[in-house]
């Protein structure tokens, strides 16, 4: 890269940071399609093994602190409940640190089958369960972790009206929604899914499927990622694939930010 391009990067990426200006992300003057200004890593299904935090989840609070790496996970509501002191300790300190921003992903994470029908947490349920799981989950975070989800996403990406409805009249606290197809956005920033991410297929990190991807999304100039994985089910070859991505992203003069940061980075 030409010296004087690479301080023209960076001086985008201060901008970014300082005033949210991701306008000035389209196009180089050398029509050189930059990197996406900022990345989210949306880290799916956090929930309590034999009272504690999973180690594996351990691992990435203790990269996220050790990088200095915004990091967002998905909290599923009902391992709140009951009484699992060292559990809710590890969250509090977590949650305090300023890397990791905890969201709504859930009461249960349930998903089943009636005859020919399968329904999930928030699709195809009644207007009467959602709303129990989106508050009861929010009044678990405040009681136990004494936190509100600013961001929410649903268990499987799987949503439909009534969500979008719930989400309108009863989730003002909520601002950012993970996933949503964008269709009715519900007053939210609708955070959207590219083809590029960190799983190929679920479940496991692929440094080299990712970057091919993420070569033929940079061709639109997006203007955030918001990069999907689920943490529990990595060994550790697979956080070894999630490291790559993230080194790649990094050498790439992207900024790792929350969700709830979003809305005012990306206009």
């Amino acid at each position: 890269m030409k010296l004087l391009d690479f301080f023209r990067h960076q001086l985008r990426t201060a901008c970014l940071l300082l005033g949210g200006m991701s306008s000035m992300f389209a196009v180089s003057e050398a029509g050189v399609t930059p990197p996406p200004s900022v990345v989210v890593l949306k880290l799916d299904d956090m929930v309590v093994r034999e009272g504690r935090v999973p180690e594996r989840w351990m691992r990435i609070a203790e990269f996220a602190e050790t990088r200095k790496l915004k990091v967002s996970i998905g909290i599923i509501c009902n391992s709140l409940e009951g009484e699992h002191p060292a559990y809710l300790a590890e969250l509090k300190r977590q949650a305090g640190t300023g890397w990791i921003e905890f969201w709504h992903h859930g009461y249960d994470h349930r998903r089943w089958t009636e005859g020919e029908v399968t329904y999930r947490e928030f699709s195809k349920t009644s207007r009467e369960h959602q709303l129990e799981h989106l508050t009861r989950g929010q009044a678990l975070a405040r009681e136990k972790l004494g936190i509100t989800f600013t961001t929410f996403g649903a268990p499987f990406n799987a949503t439909d009206a009534t969500t979008a409805e719930l989400l309108a009249s009863a989730m003002p606290e909520i601002r950012v929604w993970l996933y949503s197809d964008g269709r009715n956005p519900a007053g939210k920033f609708v955070a959207r899914r590219v083809r590029a991410n960190l799983e190929e297929p679920v479940h496991k990190p692929n440094f080299g499927a990712f970057v091919r991807a993420y070569e033929a999304e940079r061709a639109k100039a997006p203007r955030y990622l918001v990069l999907q994985g689920h943490p529990l089910s990595w060994d550790d070859a697979a956080f070894a694939e999630f490291v790559r991505v993230v080194d790649f992203l990094a050498a790439e003069g992207c900024a790792f930010v929350h969700p709830a940061e979003l809305p005012a980075l990306v206009q």
